[in-house]
C-alpha cells in the first residue's frame, strides 16, 4: 500500500512539475484580436507530448523559437474540444509533416508554417481541419506537389507556397481546393506549366507565378480558371506564347508578363481575354507584333510595352484591334519610325501616348491627332528631336489643347524649356497659326505611299503616311 501511495505521490509531483515547467515556457496574454493567446518559447516536440494546461479560452497558439522537427498525430496532446483558431508554428525548424498532424485542431482557421525546413508533407497531413481558410507554407523546401496534397481543405481561401523549391506540380495536386481564391507560387523553380494543373481551382481569383524559371506554357495550363481576375508571371523565361494561350481566362482583368524573353507577339496570343483591362509586357525583347497579335482585347485600357526593342511601329497595324485603349506606354524602346495611316477607323479612346526615350526625330503629328483625336498627353522627352520639327509640333498641339510632355511629370513649361535650352528659341501660337501650320513634316497621298526622309546626325528616319 505504501508503494502505491509513493507512486501516486511521485506522479502527482511530476505532473505538478510538468505543469510548472509548462507555465514557465508558455505565457498567456491578450491577442491583437482581443482574445486569449498562448505563446510558448524554446519548446520541443516532447514538451507538447506532456502538455496539460486548460485551453478552453485560448483561440491563438504561437510557438516562438521552437524546435519541433517532425509533426505527427501525437505531437500535440491538446484536448479535441479546444477553441484554437490560429496556430503559428513559423520558424520552428519543422522538417516533416506526417498524416493527421493537425487533427486536434477541429476549429482551426489559420495555420502558419512559414520559414521552416519542410521537405516532406505526407498525404492526409491536413485531414481533420476542414474549417481552415489560410495556410502559409512559404519559405520551406518543398520540391514536388503530390496528388491530393491538400485534400480535405474544402474551405481554404488562401494558400501561400512562395519561396520553396517547387520544380513540378502533379496534375491533381490541388484536388479538393474548390473554394481557393488566392494562390501564391512565386520564387520557386518551375520551368513549365503542365496541362490542367490548375483545373480544380474553379474559384481562384489571383495567381502569383513570379520569379520562377517558366519557359513554356501548355495551351491548356489554365483550363477552367473561369474566375481568375489577376495573373502575375513577371520575372520568368517565357519566350513564346501560342495561339489562345489564355483563352479560358474569360474573367481576367490584369495580366503581367514583365521581365521575360518574348521577342514577338504571335497572332491571337491573347484572344479570349475579353475582360482584360491591363496588359503588362515591359522589359522583354519584343521587336514586332504579328498581324492580329492583339485581337480579342476588347476591354483593354492599359498596354505596357516599356523597355522592349521596337524600332518600327505602325500604330494602326498593331493597335487598331483594341477599341477601348486609353494608355499606351512605348517609352524606353528604340523606335525611330512611327507610322500612322488612314486605312483604319479613327480611334477615339486613346488619351495618353508615351513615346519618351526612343530614337524619334520626327513623326506625322497632325495625322496622329486626326486619327487619335482623344489624345490629351504625349510624352516626348529623351528623343533626338529636330528643333524645327519640335517647334512646329509644339505649336500645333498647343492649339488643339494637347499637352506635349517633355518631362516625366508633364510640366506645362517643359516643351518651351526644351526649345530654349536645346534650340535657343521659344514658340507662341499667333493669329497666323490659326490656319494650318505650314509644315507637318508629312506628306498627303491619295493613290500611293510617299515618304519624307530626315537626317539627324548619322540617323536616317523614314516616315510613311497614307490616307
Amino acid at each position: 500500500m505504501a508503494r502505491w501511495i509513493l507512486l501516486v505521490a511521485t506522479l502527482t509531483l511530476l505532473e505538478v512539475q510538468t505543469n510548472f515547467e509548462a507555465k514557465q515556457i508558455c505565457k498567456f496574454h491578450l491577442s491583437v484580436l482581443q482574445g486569449q493567446q498562448m505563446t510558448c518559447s524554446n519548446a520541443n516536440s516532447n514538451f507538447f507530448h506532456n502538455f496539460d494546461i486548460p485551453l478552453n479560452r485560448t483561440h491563438w497558439v504561437k510557438c516562438s523559437n521552437c524546435t519541433l522537427d517532425v509533426l505527427d498525430e501525437s505531437t500535440f496532446t491538446f484536448p479535441k474540444r479546444n477553441n484554437i483558431k490560429i496556430l503559428d508554428l513559423s520558424g520552428a525548424s519543422i522538417k516533416v509533416l506526417r498524416k493527421f498532424a493537425f487533427r486536434k485542431f477541429l476549429l482551426l482557421k489559420f495555420l502558419n508554417l512559414h520559414n521552416n525546413s519542410i521537405q516532406t508533407v505526407e498525404s492526409m497531413c491536413f485531414d481533420g481541419i476542414k474549417m481552415l481558410t489560410q495556410l502559409d507554407l512559404s519559405r520551406n523546401y518543398l520540391k514536388i506537389l503530390m496528388n491530393n496534397l491538400f485534400l480535405g481543405l474544402e474551405n481554404l481561401d488562401i494558400l501561400s507556397l512562395n519561396h520553396n523549391k517547387v520544380v513540378f506540380i502533379n496534375s491533381e495536386a490541388f484536388n479538393g481546393l474548390n473554394n481557393l481564391k488566392y494562390l501564391y507560387l512565386s520564387h520557386n523553380s518551375l520551368s513549365k506549366l503542365e496541362e490542367n494543373i490548375f483545373k480544380p481551382l474553379k474559384n481562384l481569383k489571383i495567381l502569383y507565378l513570379e520569379n520562377n524559371k517558366i519557359a513554356s506554357i501548355h495551351p491548356k495550363a489554365f483550363t477552367d480558371l473561369r474566375s481568375l481576375s489577376f495573373l502575375y508571371m513577371n520575372n520568368n523565361s517565357i519566350n513564346y506564347l501560342v495561339q489562345y494561350n489564355f483563352k479560358s481566362l474569360a474573367s481576367l482583368v490584369d495580366l503581367q508578363l514583365r521581365y521575360n524573353n518574348l521577342t514577338e507577339i504571335q497572332t491571337s496570343s491573347f484572344n479570349g481575354l475579353g475582360s482584360l483591362k491591363s496588359l503588362h509586357l515591359s522589359n522583354n525583347n519584343l521587336v514586332q507584333i504579328k498581324p492580329y497579335g492583339l485581337i480579342g482585347l476588347d476591354s483593354l485600357e492599359i498596354l505596357d510595352l516599356v523597355s522592349n526593342k521596337f524600332e518600327y511601329v505602325n500604330y494602326f497595324n498593331y493597335f487598331s484591334h483594341i477599341p477601348n485603349l486609353r494608355y499606351l506606354w512605348l517609352n524606353r524602346n528604340e523606335i525611330r519610325n512611327l507610322t500612322v495611316t488612314f486605312k483604319y477607323e479613327v480611334q477615339n479612346s486613346l488619351t495618353v501616348l508615351d513615346l519618351s526615350n526612343n530614337n524619334l526625330s520626327s513623326f506625322s503629328f497632325r495625322t496622329l491627332h486626326e486619327n487619335l483625336p482623344g489624345v490629351k498627353e504625349i510624352f516626348t522627352y529623351g528623343n533626338p528631336w529636330k528643333c524645327e520639327f519640335f517647334a512646329e509640333m509644339e505649336k500645333y498641339f498647343q492649339k488643339v489643347n494637347v499637352s506635349v510632355c517633355n518631362s516625366i511629370n508633364c510640366n506645362a513649361d517643359s516643351a518651351q524649356e526644351f526649345l530654349r535650352n536645346s534650340c535657343g528659341r521659344t514658340t507662341e501660337v499667333t493669329e497666323s497659326d490659326i490656319n494650318y501650320l505650314s509644315t507637318d513634316f508629312s506628306t498627303d497621298c491619295t493613290e500611293q505611299i510617299k515618304s519624307s526622309i530626315f537626317l539627324v546626325g548619322l540617323v536616317s528616319v523614314t516616315i510613311f503616311f497614307c490616307h
